[in-house]
């Protein structure tokens, strides 16, 4: 005997193969128009097109991106809670600007965590996931010598979070990337600057040496002085502006 058909409960999840619920795809894209929103925002921001302080015109970038201010005003909320914005009541939003007090403990945290993750990584990491990470080191030293400072900002954020990512340790990842968003604006600002571009290769090229070779305390070490030393460079690119 046949089965009776039975309804499924409201709200059920569909079946295999079934339908999806109404809305679905409407979902999809305005989630796919937020995040697209939120990172054309923070690349202003990290990049400097909107400076530190400065107040977020809301309809301009409306208006350029060609969304309604809905999901400008969304995207302003998480970049706020990442750090990067400030939301002023009844008064719009501008771009944050840290004070040297913040920077500091921003990057000493950074420093300590990064000075774990890589002793961790020199000790316990496998050659053939060295040599993945020697290659973006490679990779990020010839866009150096192209004088490429977008690219080589990217490579460079992507092998401080692979060593993060290969010390396996989910805490240590959560916290910092939590951080690095944080610290993305001054890390661009300072690592591109012409000084200390040439002093953050020679480190890397430390760093990478010495996990190659397996000396845990001294990739640590070296991996450790770097981190703060963005954070001091972004201090006095920023005294510097202020004089000029």
């Amino acid at each position: 005997m046949d089965k009776p058909v039975t309804e499924a409960p409201p709200g059920a999840a569909p079946v295999a193969g079934g339908e999806e619920p109404a809305g679905a795809e409407e979902r999809r894209r305005r989630h796919g128009v937020h995040a697209d929103v939120c990172g054309h925002i923070r690349n202003l921001i990290v990049h400097g097109e909107l400076a530190s302080g400065e107040r977020i015109n809301e309809l301009g970038l409306s208006e350029a991106l060609g969304v309604s201010r809905t999901p400008i005003r969304e995207a302003l909320k998480v970049l706020a809670a990442e750090g990067l914005v400030e939301l002023l009541p009844n008064r719009g939003s501008r771009v944050t600007t840290p004070s040297t007090d913040e920077i500091v403990n921003l990057f000493a945290v950074i420093a300590a965590l990064e000075r774990l993750a890589v002793e961790t990584v020199t000790l316990q990491a496998s050659a053939p996931a060295l040599a993945r990470l020697r290659a973006l080191h490679d990779e990020m030293l010839r866009r150096y010598a192209e004088g490429d400072r977008d690219r080589y900002f990217e490579l460079n954020h992507r092998i401080h979070e692979t060593i993060i990512e290969m010390a396996d340790n989910p805490q240590l990842s959560r916290t910092h990337a939590d951080l690095m968003t944080r610290a993305r604006r001054p890390r661009f600002v300072a690592i591109t600057s012409d000084g200390r571009w040439d002093e953050s290769v020679k480190e890397h090229e430390l760093v990478m040496s010495a996990m190659e070779l397996r000396d845990a305390r001294f990739a640590g070490e070296i991996l450790f002085r770097h981190v703060l030393k963005t954070g001091t460079a972004y201090i006095q690119s920023l005294a510097a502006a202020s004089k000029g």
